[in-house]
């Protein structure tokens, strides 16, 4: 269980790692991209002001990247 526990904390640590990263130093663009090609079943399901807080943008920011989705 300790070591489960353990494997479990270091997954989770390295997924905030990232993402706190991603927020610092790429665009907003970027980050809704990556967003939408690893958590696709995700996107059509939150909200889109939890999904631009989560992106750490704001619900306009969040509109115009996803109105030119097209053009990365």
């Amino acid at each position: 269980m300790e070591r489960f526990g353990r494997m479990l904390i270091s997954k989770y640590f390295l997924e905030q790692s990232e993402r706190i990263i991603s927020l610092q130093f790429n665009s907003a663009k970027e980050r809704y991209k990556f967003f939408e090609e690893t958590s696709k079943n995700k996107l059509q399901r939150v909200p889109l002001g939890m999904l631009a807080s989560h992106l750490g943008m704001t619900q306009e920011t969040l509109s115009r990247v996803r109105s030119t989705k097209g053009t990365f």
